[in-house]
This record gives structure tokens, C-alpha cells and sequence, in this order.
């Protein structure tokens, strides 16, 4: 998605005066309009300047008779700078499941009479939301245009009008009867989503008794969300053993195959994390899996032609592997090479279009894939196989240069260190690089006027542009840990040839132990409790991640390279971690519990929530994901209950007025 923000103040102002006039037609808007400015702003400047000033601890590591990790009025917890705007329980019709004629390769439509009704379905996971926000979701004269987010929930996903972030619709629901859906990506242009099945559970996760040689619980799926209310399957691909934990996608239009049958305008890559790498066959150790690219070939309209044959249609849907990554052994430190997730993002400098790749304890990998080969190179051989740009661990990967003992990749740690998951390090889960760059708490899209002196007009001015960083951050993620909850590492990647480490963050507070010592810091008991899991950027410094039942927390890493203690009092970004005595610091910024709608006393029991099977060790809340809406709203999947839309005070827009229509009480 695109994070610029509007410069057109004028235009934007006549749009705010429109927006408020429609709303003083409504008396309820109106009134909750009125309430929410007052909660809001009631003049407690010190919880504003500093929320986690008189904040309350979420994080209680002990169930007992005194804390039930599944009582949800015991988590209605959050910083007085964060606000619930909207929920929605994904209630689609009444319905847990659809019809029993409805198969695998549709959805179905919604009703908005039953949103928040129960029965809630549960098991959600990922959400991914595409659309114009920077014109507040307007609807062109062409029918393109509008914001939407899209859920999956093990066995379905749901697709969500968010143009009204206060007023959030349920549209539709996709059902595929088969194992369970972890990840969901859509393009751009809000037509094709690409789902995963990813065999997780044998005795939960079903699978179909038919004569296909494939299950179904282990492929890829491409879904045409061209119209919202009728998702269809267009295009697959079966991966066994287990399937593809998480993905990404990209369409290429700068990208012309040679084959005149593939001469389109533009052509979808999918790029599949398949954590079980294995060695091709004959080789002598050459890894083809593990990162695993695939073209979806002839075009999206041959996909939809009515008047081909069903054996034109299989042909059509033909998905060809294109390419393949995995990290060289010798540059592991001996740690795992397992792909847990892969995410596309263009370099905001060199303009690469990079693969950020969690390789758990192979470290954070940056794969150029700018460029696909004319000709398939399915086995990974050389493309991106070769493309490998940047990678970052703790330990050195190299006998000499950026990664060697001597350099600045790196944080001096031994191969041991590294791989030693009480101090925070291995299992390297997700990354989240920023699409802009950062200066001493701005964005590159901020005006000009509202730059620090230390930013001078920008990332390219000849004295401060060293100042413009750009940013990647990882997390590990852990089942279980005794001495913390799992560390946020802020990596510099504004030369993603020369990545090294400038901050570290963790959860704040104390814990306590079983035997009711106390503990320096939170920790892990089991289930993944408190663990970071999956994250995204803001549009100036702020990142906002899921701690599954820790809930979402805001960090702000804008002003890092300020606070960074340089060994001869200079930045020297060209010696990397070598030349930084004192790391920057990550400041905590907010969190919010995804706990339940506030204006429901019992919520468990009104919208009869749905355990999900205790996948989630039957906690609540239990934050998968989110994404950063860039009119300045935060949207939480919550694995149980449903999606939020949360808002921190300092993400507040003027041009995008929309308080919660419910009562605050």
C-alpha cells in the first residue's frame, strides 16, 4: 500500500466540512461525535504527553484462581492514548458455515443485519488491506477505487467494506472446506487474493476423502475478489508435504516474457514460504525450497472466458514454479533454515524489488527479485537463488568483510549466542520493512515545513540526508521462553547490502514466577502466549505489532539514529554496529487488548464465541495480525472474537473524522 500522506490541505478541508455536514444529519452520530472528542480530549495532557505514565501491566503470566487468560472482562485493558473506533465478529448470516451445496471454489454473500449477533465463527488469523486511503476511499466514476480488508479463518476468509473505518461491513465469505487457511495477500487493484492451506493439524484440520492424489490441505490458491460478494477459485497449486506457512504476491507491469502468448500488460508472481527445505535431487546440497516463486501465466481475463471448455480451463489455471531461495549453509551460523514468512516490498532508495525473508535462525534474508528470467528456473539454481542482497543475524556469517568478525553486519555475538533463544535471539518469525524513510520522528512524506533541522529538506539534501534512514524490523517468535516475551530488533537497511542493528525493544514490565518470585522482566510460560507475532509500519516512525494475548502494541523507532551513542561522536553508518557504542532507543508508545466490543457486558455469551478447538490455548484475546490503515487507524485480527479498528491519539487525521458511533459508556 501506498503510505503518502495528502499534501492538499484546501481540498481536504472542503472534503472535512462535507464529511461533518452529512454527520450533523444523523442525531446519533452526532451526539457520539460530541462524546468521543470529549472523552478524547478532556484535557489529561499527561496521559497524552506520556500514556505509559500511569499505565496498567496487561501481561499476567500465572492462571489461577485469581487470572483466567479466557476472561474477557479481565482484558478490557488498554493505554489512555488508544480507542476502539469499530468492531465486527465476521458474522456473515447467521451461519457458522455455508450451504451444503456451496463447494470449495465460490463464496458467499453477507447480510449487515447480523453483524455483532452471535454466533461468532472464530479461528482467525491473518487480515490484508488494500485500497485509495490516501482519497479516503473513494468509490471513481470507473467503479474502481474503495478500501477493503480481507481475513482468512482456517477453513474461509472474509472480505470487509473498512471505507467507513467506524462502520465496517462484512460482504462476503469464502468457504473451502479444506484445511486451514494461515495467510491471505491481495494485489493492488483489489481483485486477486492469494490464500494458503497449510496441514497443521491432522485430526483437526479436514481433509476431503475424494480421488484427488492432493488433499487439498497443502497448496496454494488464487481467488478473483473482482466481485466482493462472489470470491471464486481460479488457480492452485499443491505443495506436499505440508503445504506454505505464509506468502506475498506481486504484479509486474515493467516485465515482458519473450512467449507471445504470455504478452500481457501485467503478470502475477506469487512467492510461497515453504518451511521444510529439501535438496535437489543429484546435487550436492543445492537447497530449491524453502523460498519457493511461482507465475501465474496467460493472463486473468482467460481465468473468467465463459466460453472455454472445462479442459481450456484447466489449462489456464496452470501455476508454474519460476524460481526458488534458501540461505547457503555456510552462512547460518548452524542455525534452522526455516522460511516462515517472505514479504515483497520495493527498496524506498535503490527502487529493488525485494523479498524480506524470515529464515528463523538463518537470520533476516533480502532477495532481489526485480528481474524474473524469460526462461523458469524451477529448481532455484540461480534466480533469485544468486539475488541474495542483504541478510542480518547476530553472528558473524563471514571470514572477512561486512559479515565477517570485523565488520558491521552483525552484533559480535558467537555462533552460540546467536542461537540461544533466552537472550532473544533465533527463531526470526517476521519482518516488517518501512516503505518510506525516517528522520528524527518524520516521514519523507510529511511537508517540508514540518522537518526537524537535523532532516534538512530532505533525504536528499547534501548535509542532513544521512539522516534519512530506512528501517526493517524482525521478531522472534517463541512456544515457550523463562526469561522474556521475545525482542523487536530494528535493523538499518537504508544500504540493504550493508544491514546492521540499532535498537532493541521488549515488552515493559515485570513478570511473576510460579512460585511468586518475581521475574526482571515478562516471560513465555507456554502457547505462544505473549510472543510478538506478525506487524506493519505507520506513515512516519510508528510500528504496530501483534503480541498474540499481550494484545497490539505501538513502538515509535522514528527518533533511533538520534539517540544512537556513536564511538567518535559522528554517525558512521559505513562501520555498521562496530562504530555504535550505545544502541537507540525503541520508545513504547501504547498498547490495546482486543477484548471484546466494551458496549456488550458478556461478550462470550451475546456473540457465543467459538474457542476455536483451543488452537489458541484457548485465550482471549489472541492477536494473529494487523495492518496500519493509513488514515490512521489500526486493524487487529483477533484470532477468536473478531476484527477491531483502533486508533492511537497521535495517529489522529483532521481529513479523516470518524469517532465511534456507539455509545463510550
Amino acid at each position: 500500500m501506498h503510505r503518502a500522506k495528502l499534501n492538499d490541505e484546501s481540498a481536504a478541508t472542503q472534503q472535512q466540512l462535507i464529511t461533518y455536514a452529512i454527520v450533523g444529519l444523523v442525531a446519533f452520530s452526532l451526539l457520539s461525535t460530541a462524546t468521543w472528542f470529549a472523552f478524547n480530549y478532556s484535557g489529561d495532557n499527561a496521559s497524552i504527553d506520556d500514556p505509559m505514565a500511569n499505565w496498567v501491566d496487561p501481561v499476567t503470566e500465572i492462571e489461577d484462581d485469581n487470572h483466567s487468560h479466557n476472561d474477557l472482562l479481565a482484558h478490557r485493558l488498554k493505554t489512555s492514548n488508544m480507542q476502539l473506533i469499530d468492531y465486527h465478529n465476521l458474522n456473515c448470516d447467521g451461519n457458522e458455515k455455508p450451504p451444503a451445496e456451496l463447494d470449495n471454489v465460490a463464496g458467499r454473500p453477507c447480510y449487515p443485519e447480523y453483524k455483532n449477533t452471535g454466533p461468532t465463527p472464530g479461528d482467525n488469523s491473518e487480515i490484508s488491506i488494500e485500497g485509495n486511503f490516501n482519497d479516503d476511499c473513494e468509490i471513481y466514476a470507473d467503479g474502481t477505487g474503495g478500501c477493503y480488508a480481507y481475513v482468512s479463518s482456517y477453513n474461509q476468509f472474509e472480505i470487509l467494506d473498512i471505507s467507513n473505518p467506524n462502520n465496517i461491513t462484512l460482504l462476503s465469505t469464502y468457504y473451502a472446506e479444506i484445511a486451514r487457511m494461515i495467510d491471505i495477500k491481495v494485489t493492488k487493484d483489489n481483485n486477486w487474493v492469494l490464500v494458503n492451506h497449510e496441514l497443521t493439524n491432522s485430526e483437526l484440520d479436514p481433509i476431503p476423502n475424494d480421488d484427488d492424489a492432493n488433499s487439498g490441505a497443502n497448496r496454494l490458491d488464487v481467488i478473483y475478489v473482482g466481485n466482493k460478494l462472489e470470491p471464486i477459485k481460479v488457480a492452485e497449486w499443491n505443495n506436499p508435504p505440508a503445504g506454505f506457512h505464509n506468502q506475498d504476491l506481486n504484479v509486474y507491469c515493467d516485465w515482458q516474457p519473450i512467449n507471445p502468448a504470455w504478452s500481457n500488460d501485467c503478470h502475477l508472481f506469487l512467492f510461497g514460504a515453504d518451511p521444510y527445505p529439501e535438496m535437489v535431487e543429484g546435487s550436492s546440497g543445492t537447497y530449491y525450497k524453502g523460498t519457493q516463486i511461482f507465475y501465474v501465466p496467460l493472463g486473468f481475463e482467460s481465468w473468467l472466458n465463459p466460453t472455454q471448455t472445462d479442459e481450456q480451463d484447466n489449462q489456464t489455471r496452470d501455476i508454474i514454479r519460476w524460481g526458488g531461495y534458501s540461505p547457503k549453509i555456510d552462512t547460518t551460523c548452524g542455525g534452522s533454515i526455516f522460511n516462515h514468512d517472505n514479504v515483497y516490498s520495493v527498496h524506498p532508495i535503490t527502487g529493488q524489488k525485494l523479498l524480506y525473508i524470515s529464515y528463523w535462525g538463518a537470520g533476516l534474508r533480502m532477495v532481489d527479485v526485480s528481474t524474473p528470467p524469460q526462461v523458469p528456473d524451477p529448481e532455484g539454481i540461480s534466480w533469485p537463488q544468486n539475488n541474495e542482497v542483504g541478510r542480518w543475524m547476530g553472528c558473524s556469517t563471514a571470514d572477512d568483510g561486512w559479515y565477517g568478525p570485523e565488520g558491521g553486519g552483525h552484533a559480535d555475538m558467537t555462533s552460540e549466542e546467536w542461537l540461544d533463544a533466552n537472550q532473544g535471539n533465533d527463531n526470526i518469525h517476521y519482518a516488517v520493512p518501512y516503505e518510506h524513510l525516517v528522520c528524527d520522528g518524520v516521514g519523507e512524506y510529511d511537508p517540508v515545513a514540518t522537518f526537524p533541522k537535523s532532516c534538512g529538506i530532505g533525504p536528499d539534501d547534501p548535509t542532513y540526508g544521512i539522516n534519512w534512514r530506512h528501517y526493517t524490523i524482525i521478531a522472534p517468535e517463541y512456544g515457550s521462553n523463562s526469561n522474556h516475551t521475545g525482542y523487536l530488533w530494528t535493523i538499518d537497511t537504508t544500504d540493504p547490502t550493508q544491514p546492521f542493528l540499532v535498537s532493541k525493544w521488549r515488552l515493559p514490565g515485570e513478570g511473576m514466577l510460579a512460585n511468586g518470585s518475581k521475574h526482571p522482566q515478562h516471560y513465555i510460560p507456554g502457547g505462544y502466549i505473549f510472543s510478538p507475532h506478525n506487524g506493519d509500519t505507520g506513515t512516519n516512525g510508528e510500528v504496530y505489532w501483534a503480541h498474540y494475548h499481550a494484545g497490539t502494541w505501538v513502538t515509535d523507532h522514528g527518533n533511533i539514529w538520534e539517540d544512537i551513542v556513536w564511538e567518535n561522536g559522528v554517525p558512521e553508518p559505513e562501520r555498521g554496529f562496530k562504530a555504535i557504542s550505545k544502541l537507540g532507543e525503541t520508545k513504547t508508545s501504547g498498547y490495546f487488548l482486543s477484548a471484546g466490543p466494551t458496549w456488550i457486558d458478556d461478550p462470550t455469551s451475546t456473540l457465543e464465541y467459538d474457542m476455536a478447538d483451543c488452537w489458541a490455548s484457548c485465550m482471549i484475546p489472541f492477536n494473529w495480525g494487523l495492518q496500519y490503515d493509513p488514515r490512521g487507524f489500526i486493524m487487529i485480527s483477533e484470532m477468536v472474537s473478531g476484527v477491531y479498528v483502533v486508533q492511537m491519539e497521535s495517529d489522529r487525521d483532521a481529513r479523516y473524522p470518524y469517532p465511534p458511533l456507539y455509545s463510550l459508556e
